[in-house]
């Protein structure tokens, strides 16, 4: 064999190993198509929404991550045992740690149904334990009733504690005739992670509907006091929205307030 053909052939060979290097289970697979796993989610907020009309509904609201370009939102999972709320959110990823993924954050946002809950029950929630959230459920309201939103006079925020701020939400509000009794205050808080700057205050009232009962139209005063979720920055710019109707701003560390413009 002469040298040309020797060296065509060395050639060609090493071609070869080049190619089959390339093809062989050492390279990692592209993103689309590598075999993938299911993963325990970052949970970036979770809050319990409660919705009062036409009854009482519970729903939570939860926002995960997607922490680079090759994960993907898989799926969610209640389970409710006693008085344990459990919520299982889960992505799927690359199974080969080796994949090129973008390193890209991003959400998904999902809204689950709290169903058969228990009246007047007090409900411990974990969210991929990560998130902890409480939840009393409002008492069963007997048929000729019904729950509505309750007038707000006037409230003020209250420090519980300065260091990290904490807060109390006291309010003003009434019973409009003698056919009303005072219903549940309610708080979430949401818009960042985990405890983010909105607080949603809802207060009720529970009212006889019953055509044949008389109501006397009169004024019955009452205060309720409630503990917003979660600690405060000092400085931190926060909103409440009150009886999702009016919403105002408040600086961490202050009790102040001012009212915001409608955005609606």
């Amino acid at each position: 064999m002469n040298c040309a053909r020797r060296t065509g052939l060395l050639l060609v060979i090493s071609a070869l190993f080049v190619v089959a290097m390339a093809c062989g289970s050492d390279a990692p697979p592209d993103a689309e198509f590598a075999p993938r796993i299911e993963v325990m989610a970052p949970i970036d907020e979770a809050e319990v929404v409660v919705i009062t009309d036409p009854e009482h509904e519970y729903q939570l609201r939860i926002v995960s991550g997607l922490p680079n370009a090759c994960a993907e939102y898989k799926e969610t999972h209640v389970k409710i045992l006693g008085n344990d709320i459990t919520v299982d959110v889960r992505n799927t990823i690359p199974v080969d740690v080796r994949v090129a993924c973008a390193e890209i954050y991003g959400s998904h946002e999902r809204i689950v149904e709290l169903v058969g809950l228990e009246p007047s029950t007090d409900y411990q929630i974990s969210v991929n334990g990560a998130a902890s959230l409480s939840l009393t459920t409002e008492a069963a309201l007997d048929d000729g009733t019904r729950s509505v939103l309750a007038p707000i006079m006037d409230f003020r925020l209250e420090l519980t504690n300065t260091s990290p701020p904490a807060y109390d939400f006291i309010v003003n509000s009434g019973l409009e005739s003698s056919c009303m009794t005072q219903g549940e205050a309610v708080q979430t808080r949401s818009g960042g992670r985990l405890f983010g700057n909105l607080i949603r205050v809802s207060l009720t009232n529970i009212e006889k509907v019953d055509v044949a009962t008389e109501c006397v139209r009169q004024f019955t005063p009452y205060e309720a006091r409630l503990t917003l979720p979660g600690t405060f920055e000092t400085g931190g710019d926060y909103e409440i929205l009150i009886n999702f109707d009016k919403q105002y701003e408040f600086k961490g560390g202050a009790t102040e307030t001012r009212l915001l413009p409608p955005t609606r």
